[in-house]
């Protein structure tokens, strides 16, 4: 089963193709998918531009994490997690608290992922 669409402006689709991560709520045209939902996300013309997690409530309403026809699943996040984990350890950080996942920027949209020595405290913001 495909996942529910929503629908962005021009400008959304332009941001989107200039790099930003995020569609904000002022963006979206239409949509048909409840909070947390794995969506499509397609252009003011009905192009797939890419997949997002969908947010009803926040400023942000679409936070990417693929483009074009990627789609989401365990083997996406896992081999995004580990490739968090390598570049983290490459850094040689000598600390027991740091941050292991940056969201955006480790290409895990909303994921937070904080190491306090044999603990970690995750956070999901979708």
């Amino acid at each position: 089963m495909d996942d529910p669409m929503v629908t962005i402006s021009a400008r959304g689709e332009q941001r989107i193709q200039n790099g930003h991560p995020w569609i904000y709520r002022s963006d979206v045209v239409r949509a048909s998918a409840t909070a947390g939902a794995t969506v499509r996300v397609s252009g003011s013309k009905g192009r797939l531009l890419g997949h997002a997690l969908y947010s009803d409530r926040s400023e942000i309403a679409l936070r990417m994490f693929s483009r074009g026809d990627e789609r989401a699943g365990r083997d996406l996040w896992r081999a995004r997690l580990s490739q968090s984990l390598r570049f983290r350890e490459g850094l040689g950080i000598d600390a027991t608290a740091y941050r292991v996942v940056h969201g955006e920027a480790d290409r895990l949209p909303s994921l937070v992922v904080d190491r306090y020595g044999d603990y970690f405290v995750l956070q999901a913001l979708s």
